[in-house]
């Protein structure tokens, strides 16, 4: 079984002040994006990659990679598009179905574990489309105009992480439907629910956090303390 990832990085990061994007931030001396690559690149069953950033920051990000010759031989680099979705379509015309199973994994989601990934492309594998998020610790409500309109259930609720994984022709179709309906959706699990394809989910950690705030650096930066730590003991 031949498997993929794609990891889209082509945002601009307007959420967390400063000219850099939040991709190029470090973390422990290495910018954010590295640290999620490598993780991928860390692992055999992943036979090739497709990391996606902006027009102008290809130059500085094969720059990151230079001494890396695993990366250059498994990943490449392209440009992304003007929405999360594009560029994710984008690395799949790139792969031109010779994968079999595909992971979407964002690109400032530096703390997945080996065993999330392991276990997504187990059930993508036997069920075609998998998820990985936790159940939200908070009382969820929905509001409307500054006023609570309803008090949902927390167990009915799920905060949805990355990867997500599906088989390559699976996600293909739906990204191509999509085009065609000039249909948009916020992750690539929504554009299989409205297609009506069933998706798996997995239980995440509450550790694989993604990198939106300045907030989210200072618990990363705690997070990444905490499992370099575990590492040496």
């Amino acid at each position: 079984m031949k498997v993929a990832v794609i990891i889209p990085a082509a945002g601009a990061g307007k959420r967390l002040p400063g000219k850099i994007a939040k991709q190029y931030l470090e973390i422990h001396g290495k910018p954010v994006i590295n640290w999620t690559v490598n993780r991928f690149l860390s692992m055999d069953i992943i036979s090739k990659g497709i990391l996606v950033v902006p027009q102008d920051e290809v130059d500085r990000t094969w720059q990151l990679f230079s001494d890396d010759q695993n990366f250059k031989k498994k990943f490449d680099i392209i440009i992304g598009g003007n929405h999360r979705q594009d560029s994710v379509f984008n690395g799949l015309a790139q792969l031109n179905d010779t994968m079999d199973l595909v992971l979407v994994h964002d690109g400032v989601r530096p703390l997945v574990s080996r065993e999330i990934i392991m276990e997504s492309i187990r059930v993508a594998g036997e069920s075609g489309a998998c998820i990985v998020a936790v159940p939200v610790k908070d009382t969820v409500k929905r509001v409307q105009e500054n006023h609570v309109l309803e008090t949902i259930p927390r167990e009915q609720v799920w905060q949805v992480q990355t990867p997500q994984t599906f088989r390559y022709e699976i996600l293909y179709h739906a990204h191509q439907q999509a085009r065609q309906m000039k249909y948009y959706a916020t992750d690539e699990a929504a554009l299989l629910e409205w297609l009506g394809i069933p998706i798996a989910v997995i239980r995440g950690d509450y550790r694989n956090i993604k990198i939106t705030t300045r907030e989210d650096m200072i618990i990363a930066e705690a997070l990444w303390a905490e499992a370099l730590w575990n590492d040496r003991s």
